[in-house]
């Protein structure tokens, strides 16, 4: 039984404008769009989730200083009450008009497979990164974002979204985000938890990260707000996220992967290639070089291995040679990789039922096999320790 209860949030003030501070999650910002952000506007939440090298000290206890300050000058401001938070994104993905929505609460953090599922394997850097970010600043400053509670987060958020918003910001790529403080009484139909499993979609470096401070802070201070993390939990059957691929730019060559199985010439672009590829589904991967596009039907996927595990074992893994490799979900990324001489690997979405089957049977997926959109904003509300 997973649960999650309420905490007052800490938020930009009311006078700040949300659209210059808020930013998308840290793992998904390059160099360039977190200065873009920061000339935006110096107190983008950016400067504390992607802190800069700076002489004279650790940048995650100076990130922790700024958060600090900003609470101390009222730039962040913490509610009264604690709450649970609905979150709401509208969006457009595949030309038609989406909606996807959640709860934001303080998840009570249970090993994995104890009614918290993961299907991604992690990587030290991030994991140790946002361990280290969170012990210093004391705080969860983005969600994790899971999926479950069926049939009952979907009708909170519903109900939720007849009130005025908190938070009511359009992102650069067009999502619009809104956030609402529940209603005591809405609140209270948590308060028995919720009775379904909850699978990791987006976070989970975060996440392992939090387990490992828990650990970590329980030993040292006993228990205490660590015992939870900040989660955003959206209901599958209830206007559920989507989920999209992220291809890989490597330096194989074609012959390479020819190696592998059986390469069918593609007569269009990468664009065209990947919508191909996302109308037919798993079992079939693209390949983009400067000189050509071709596909390759694959062993049929089977569950806990999809496109991206076939990909890492027989591709990555099998060249024979340590294998350069990017990840992008961006396509006019991939087309200027393709250019600049790399070989790109296509990947087809995997249904989101697939994600929850792999996790709930506790086999996990390779890194960067899924991205779950739109992403939450970073910034609408975080969960300060010390004001739990």
């Amino acid at each position: 039984m997973a649960v999650l209860e309420p905490f007052r949030a800490v938020r930009f003030a009311p006078r700040i404008d949300a659209g210059l501070v808020t930013s998308p999650p840290y793992d998904v910002i390059s160099d360039a769009q977190r200065e873009g952000l920061l000339e935006a506007d110096p107190h983008n939440i950016v400067r504390i989730i992607l802190p800069s090298a700076a002489p004279g000290g650790d940048r995650f206890t100076q990130a922790a200083a700024e958060f600090r300050r900003w609470l101390a000058a009222g730039i962040l401001v913490a509610d009264a009450e604690p709450a649970h938070y609905a979150y709401r994104m509208d969006y457009e993905v595949g030309g038609r008009a989406r909606s996807t929505g959640g709860l934001i609460g303080a998840l009570v953090l249970e090993e994995p497979g104890q009614g918290i599922f993961v299907h991604e394997h992690t990587m030290p850097k991030p994991r140790s990164e946002r361990r280290d970010l969170t012990r210093a600043a004391r705080a969860n400053l983005e969600p994790i974002w899971l999926t479950g509670g069926d049939g009952v987060i979907g009708p909170l958020v519903a109900a939720a979204g007849d009130g005025q918003p908190l938070v009511d910001v359009t992102d650069p790529v067009g999502v619009r985000h809104r956030a609402w403080a529940l209603a005591p009484a809405a609140s209270a139909a948590l308060a028995a938890g919720i009775d379904t499993p909850l699978v990791i979609a987006d976070g989970h470096h975060r996440f392992a990260a939090s387990l490992a401070l828990r650990d970590e802070l329980r030993a040292a201070e006993g228990p205490g707000p660590w015992d939870a993390t900040l989660a955003l939990v959206s209901d599958p059957t209830d206007e559920p996220p989507s989920l999209l691929p992220i291809h890989r730019l490597t330096d194989l060559t074609a012959a390479e992967v020819a190696a592998a199985g059986t390469l069918e010439p593609f007569a269009g672009d990468a664009a065209a290639l990947a919508g191909h590829l996302a109308a037919g589904g798993p079992g079939t991967i693209g390949l983009a070089t400067a000189a050509g596009r071709w596909t390759m039907a694959i062993d049929p996927p089977t569950l806990g291995a999809p496109d991206t595990s076939w990909v890492a074992t027989h591709l990555l893994e099998g060249a024979g040679r340590a294998v350069e490799v990017a990840y992008e979900h961006d396509l006019d990324a991939v087309a200027a990789g393709v250019s600049a001489g790399r070989l790109a690997i296509l990947l087809a979405p995997i249904p989101v039922r697939t994600v929850i089957e792999t996790a709930l049977a506790g086999k996990v997926m390779p890194p960067k096999s899924t991205l779950f959109w739109p992403k939450p904003r970073t910034g609408v509300v975080m969960r300060d320790f010390e004001r739990p």
